[in-house]
């Protein structure tokens, strides 16, 4: 999977160089920004569940999950199911970026940056970047103001609550209480709890800061 990663590293790195520079600066500037105030930085266990919900092969991969593409490709084909396999690199890349419309070219261009984000910056530091710039919904862009929304301890979260919190990066919660999305977000919640489960003592996060709970 690193092999491919590496080969789309190398045709981004000539054919995105300008996006990527503008890209760069914002990252490091956000990387900066946190190692300026770690008493905020997402704790283990919050890292832990994006990880688990979001990006499974994190540690073993270079900015694309060839695995989970191909996956997604051949449940779209054979199936008609739509499925994600974007990395945690190709949705900061996305969150950063603005980009949002829903066309090849632009995950074409989204995997491209992930691959040179992927080279860039440590692959332990980037779960707690997203998780400091993810959208969890209205009035909760970023970690810390979708603690304070939600009434959590942003330094100390029981794993309901990191798991409650990851969710919303999947089901974003409206202004307006929604029965359908507060079904979604808690049956996400369920879901992410079995995974963080069956994810530990595994390789999953064997880079992860921190240690184990």
């Amino acid at each position: 999977m690193k092999q491919c990663a590496s080969l789309v590293r190398w045709a981004s790195s000539c054919l995105l160089r300008r996006e990527w520079e503008q890209l760069r600066l914002v990252v490091h500037g956000l990387v900066a920004a946190s190692a300026a105030d770690p008493a905020n930085e997402p704790p283990w266990i919050v890292q832990a569940f994006l990880i688990s919900g979001e990006d499974h092969r994190f540690f073993r991969h270079g900015g694309i999950d060839v695995l989970a593409v191909c996956r997604a490709v051949w449940r779209g084909k054979v199936l008609g199911r739509r499925e994600g396999a974007s990395t945690i690199e190709m949705q900061l890349v996305r969150v950063l970026t603005g980009r949002f419309e829903p066309t090849f070219a632009r995950k074409i261009r989204e995997a491209g940056l992930a691959t040179l984000l992927a080279a860039s910056v440590a692959k332990s530091q980037l779960p707690a970047l997203y998780l400091r710039v993810g959208y969890y919904g209205t009035n909760m862009t970023g970690y810390a103001s979708a603690c304070l929304r939600l009434g959590f301890d942003p330094r100390n979260l029981t794993s309901r609550e990191a798991a409650t919190l990851v969710a919303r990066l999947k089901y974003p919660e409206p202004a307006t209480r929604s029965e359908r999305v507060s079904k979604l977000i808690s049956l996400r919640t369920a879901h992410l709890l079995r995974l963080h489960a069956d994810h530990l003592g595994t390789v999953t996060y064997c880079s992860l800061p921190g240690g184990v709970e």
